[in-house]
C-alpha cells in the first residue's frame, strides 16, 4: 500500500527550521529511495513549505523501517520528519491538495505544484498505476473542495500575503517604487496582487531576462538584469524577493551600496523565498527593514480564523472521499473474482451455444433449449458443488457458509 515521509513548516516549527532539512532531503532521498527493493513507485512533492515522499509498496513495515532509518541518518538531530501509512497518508495528501495544510489556508498554487511533481515522477520513470490513481483522486478531491466550498474564494496566497504585509508596514503602495526579484510562480502571484495599486517605478529582475520582460509588462514596469540590481534597489521603497535560487542572491554589500545614494529613504525587503534568498543581516543597515516567510504567520493565522466554517466543510468532503476510496479498495478483490467468473461463464455460454446451433436442424427447438440450459447449469455448478463437498469433508464450514450466502440459499431467521 502507501507509506509516506514528511517534513513541513508545521513539523519544523516554521520555515527557518525547514530550510536546511529540506535541502538535505532533496539531495539524498531520490537516490536512496530508488535503491529500496521494497518500493515499487514513488512521488516527491517539494514546495516552499514542505518536502514529502509518497511510496507504493507491498510491505509497509519494511518501507516504514527503511524510511525511518534514512531520516535518522540524514537529520539525526532533528525530530521534525514523520511517517504516515495508508489511510493517514492518503488523508494528508488530500488535505495538501485542498490547501488545508498550507501556511496560507486555501492557497491554490499547491495543486499546480503537485501536478508538476507527478509529471516529474512520470518522466523519471518511478510513477506507477497505484500512485497515479491516488494523485488523480487527490486532484478530484481538490476540485470538489474548491467548487463546493468558499475555501479559496479571495484566498490569500503567499504572494498576496506578502503584498498585504507590505501595506501594513509602509502603508498605501500608491506611488511607491517597487523591485521584484524573480519571475516564477510566487513572483507572478505577487505581480497579480500589485495590479491596480497605482504604483510608482516598478522593476522586475530575473536570471532569465525574457521572463522578467513578460512579468514587468503585466505591471507596466521595466525589466533589468541581476547585475543592474543595485540601481533598481536605489530607487525602490519595497523589494520583494521571490526567486527559486537555492542560495542567497541579495547580499548586504549590494544593499549598502544602494542605500548610500538615498540614506534617509526607508527600504522594506520581504523575502518569501525558501530557502531564504536575502542575507539575514540586512536589517542591520540603517533605514532597512527585513521580513521573511515567518513574518507571514500572523496573516496566516488570521486567514485560518476567517475560514473556520469553510475548513470544516472541506474536511467533511475529504472524509466522504476517504470513505468512498475505502469502499472501492475493499471491492477490488471482489471485482477481480467477478471478472474471472464472467470470463468463465462467457466461455461456457459460447461453447454450449455452438453445440446447440450444430444440432438445430436435427432437434426440435424446445428440446434444444432444454438441453442447452441444463448443460449450462451443470457446467456452471460443477466446480462449485465439487469444491463445496470437498470443503464439507475437510470440516471447512466457513467456506460452506460463504457459498450459501453467495447463492442466497439460507432461510431467513
Amino acid at each position: 500500500m502507501i507509506v509516506s515521509m514528511h517534513v513541513t513548516y508545521v513539523s519544523a516549527g516554521g520555515t527557518v527550521g525547514l530550510n536546511d532539512v529540506v535541502t538535505i532531503l532533496e539531495k539524498a532521498v531520490p537516490d536512496a529511495v530508488s535503491q529500496m527493493a521494497d518500493v515499487n513507485e514513488y512521488v516527491i512533492v517539494r514546495t516552499c513549505n514542505r518536502f514529502e515522499l509518497y511510496t507504493a509498496c507491498d510491505d509497509n513495515a519494511k518501507v516504514r523501517h527503511a524510511l525511518r532509518e534514512l531520516s535518522q541518518r540524514l537529520v539525526p538531530s532533528n525530530d521534525i520528519t514523520y511517517i504516515l501509512e495508508d489511510k493517514d497518508s492518503i488523508k494528508h495528501l488530500f488535505r495538501v491538495v485542498c490547501g488545508l495544510d498550507s501556511m496560507i489556508v486555501g492557497e491554490d498554487q499547491i495543486q499546480h505544484q503537485v501536478r508538476e511533481s507527478v509529471a516529474k515522477a512520470k518522466g523519471e520513470g518511478h510513477l506507477g498505476s497505484m500512485l497515479l490513481k491516488l494523485f488523480e483522486k487527490a486532484t478530484i478531491v481538490g476540485k470538489r473542495v474548491r467548487s463546493e466550498t468558499a475555501l479559496n474564494k479571495g484566498a490569500v496566497s503567499v504572494g498576496s500575503a506578502a503584498v498585504e504585509l507590505a501595506e501594513s508596514k509602509i502603508g498605501d503602495l500608491s506611488g511607491k517604487g517597487i523591485t521584484i526579484m524573480g519571475a516564477g510562480d510566487i513572483a507572478s502571484v505577487i505581480a497579480k496582487n500589485l495590479i491596480g495599486k497605482n504604483l510608482g517605478t516598478v522593476i522586475v529582475s530575473n536570471r532569465t531576462y525574457s521572463r522578467a520582460l513578460e512579468l514587468s509588462a503585466e505591471l507596466g514596469g521595466t525589466a533589468t538584469s541581476m547585475d543592474r540590481l543595485e540601481d533598481a534597489i536605489s530607487v525602490s521603497d519595497l523589494v520583494l524577493v521571490a526567486t527559486g535560487a537555492p542560495h542567497t542572491v541579495l547580499h548586504r554589500g549590494l544593499v549598502e551600496r544602494s542605500m548610500a545614494s538615498r540614506p534617509d529613504r526607508k527600504l522594506l525587503i520581504i523575502d518569501v523565498s525558501i530557502p531564504h534568498n536575502a542575507d539575514a543581516d540586512l536589517a542591520e543597515i540603517p533605514n532597512v527593514s527585513l521580513d521573511n516567510m515567518d513574518s507571514l504567520e500572523t496573516i496566516a493565522k488570521r486567514n485560518v480564523e476567517l475560514r473556520t466554517k469553510e475548513i470544516s466543510s472541506a474536511e467533511k468532503i475529504i472524509a466522504q472521499e476517504l470513505q468512498k476510496l475505502d469502499r472501492e479498495r475493499k471491492e477490488e478483490a471482489a471485482n477481480e473474482i467477478i471478472r474471472l467468473i464472467g470470463i468463465k461463464l462467457a466461455d461456457i455460454r459460447i461453447r454450449e451455444l455452438e453445440t446447440a446451433l450444430s444440432r438445430k436442424d436435427s432437434t426440435d427447438t424446445a428440446q434444444l433449449l432444454s438441453d442447452m440450459s441444463r448443460a449450462i447449469i451443470n457446467k456452471i455448478t460443477a466446480d462449485v458443488y465439487s469444491n463445496l463437498r470437498e470443503a464439507s469433508r475437510e470440516g471447512d464450514l466457513a467456506s460452506c457458509e460463504a457459498v450459501a450466502n453467495v447463492f442466497g440459499v439460507r432461510d431467513s431467521e
